[in-house]
C-alpha cells in the first residue's frame, strides 16, 4: 500500500509555492526508491525456505518491551568541505525480538525469501495482530534514497502464512519513519493497529504525523484516514502529532490519546494547546476507516473530560 507520496503531495500543495522546493526534493527522493507495491522483494516461493522461517518463529518468544536492533547509516560526515559536526546520521532500528541470535536467524531467513533486501537495513517484530493467539511477523526495512538528498524511508511488511507460503502485505514508504506503537483501535477489539511515526520533510521544520495501519484485512493493508478540514472533507492517512508552527502550521502543542475499541466511538482524542487563540479539543470517531471529528474550542464539555481521563496517551 503506497502511502507517503499521497501525503507529501497533499501537504505541500496546501502550503503553496513557498514549499515548492521542499516538495520537489521529497518527490525526487521518493521516486528514487524501489517500488515495492509493483515489485515485491519477496520472490522466493520455495516452500522449504518458508517452512524454515515458520519453525524459527514458532520457537521465538518476543519481549514485552522494545529494544534496539542496530542502525542504518544515512549520511556520513563530513557532509561538505569544512563540516566539523563529527556526527554521522544513523537511523536506529527497534524490535521486540530482543535476543540477538534469534533476531539474526529470523533476518537471515527473511533475506532468503527477499534476496534483494540487505540484512543490515532490516528489523522484525512479533505481535499477535489478528487476535488468534499466535504471533505475527512484521518486517521493517530502511531504504536510503538514491538521489542527492539521501533520505531514509521506512517500509513495513506483514508476512502472513497462506497455503505453505508467507504472503507479504506492504505499507510505505514513510519518510524518516519509525514503528511508534501497536494497540487495539477503533471498532476492532481483537485486532491490533500499527501506528507509524513519520515526517513531512527532513531539511525543514517538519510536521510529524502518525499513520494507523490495519494489517489484518483480507486483500491489502488499510490505513485509517482523518480530516481536520472545516467542511469535514479531504480525508488523509495521517494524524497530526507534532506541529512546527513557524508559519507552516498553527503554533500549538499537541497531545494525542486513544480510547478502548468500541462500535460507537469516539476512538481518538487530541488536545491542541494554542500559543495564540483558543485551545482546541478534538474527538475522532472512525467508521469504515474514515475518522471524522467533533471539535470544541475554549473549553471542553464534561463528557469529553471524562473520556480524556480514561484514554491512553499515544
Amino acid at each position: 500500500m503506497k502511502i507517503l507520496q499521497l501525503v507529501t503531495v497533499i501537504l505541500f500543495l496546501l502550503h503553496g509555492i513557498a514549499d515548492a522546493k521542499i516538495r520537489s526534493a521529497v518527490e525526487e527522493a521518493y521516486n528514487s526508491l524501489p517500488n515495492y507495491d509493483k515489485n515485491t522483494p519477496f520472490t522466493n516461493l520455495d516452500k522449504i525456505q518458508h517452512a524454515k522461517l515458520e519453525q524459527v518463529l514458532a520457537k521465538t518468544k518476543p519481549s514485552n518491551k522494545e529494544c534496539k536492533a542496530g542502525s542504518v547509516l544515512v549520511w556520513k560526515t563530513p557532509l561538505y568541505p569544512g563540516d566539523t559536526s563529527g556526527k554521522d546520521w544513523r537511523v536506529d532500528l527497534s524490535t521486540n525480538v530482543c535476543e540477538t541470535e534469534n533476531l539474526a536467524n529470523i533476518k537471515k531467513l527473511i533475506v532468503t525469501l527477499a534476496p534483494t533486501l540487505s540484512i543490515d537495513n532490516m528489523t522484525a517484530w512479533l505481535y499477535d495482530i489478528d487476535g488468534d493467539g499466535k504471533d505475527d511477523l512484521i518486517v521493517g526495512y530502511i531504504d536510503v534514497s538514491k538521489d542527492q538528498s539521501k533520505y531514509p524511508y521506512l517500509s513495513l511488511w506483514r508476512l502472513k502464512p497462506e497455503q505453505g507460503l508467507y504472503k507479504p502485505y506492504y505499507a510505505g514508504p514513510f519518510l524518516n519513519g519509525t514503528f511508534h506503537a501497536i494497540h487495539p483501535f477503533a471498532s476492532k477489539s481483537k485486532n491490533k493497529t500499527v501506528f507509524v511515526k513519520h515526517a513531512s520533510c527532513v531539511e525543514c521544520e517538519p510536521t510529524i504525523f502518525l499513520t494507523a495501519l490495519d494489517f489484518t484485512t483480507a486483500s491489502d493493508v488499510r490505513a485509517y484516514e482523518f480530516t481536520y478540514n472545516e467542511k469535514h472533507e479531504g480525508f488523509n492517512p495521517t494524524i497530526e502529532y507534532e506541529l512546527p508552527g513557524m508559519g507552516h502550521t498553527v503554533d500549538a502543542k499537541v497531545e494525542t490519546r486513544i480510547l478502548p475499541p468500541s462500535d460507537t466511538g469516539p476512538h481518538l482524542l487530541q488536545f491542541f494547546e494554542m500559543e495564540e487563540g483558543p485551545n482546541e479539543w478534538w474527538a475522532f470517531t472512525c467508521k469504515d476507516y474514515k475518522c471524522d471529528y467533533e471539535l470544541y474550542k475554549k473549553s471542553a464539555p464534561d463528557s469529553f473530560k471524562k473520556l480524556w481521563g480514561k484514554a491512553k496517551r499515544l
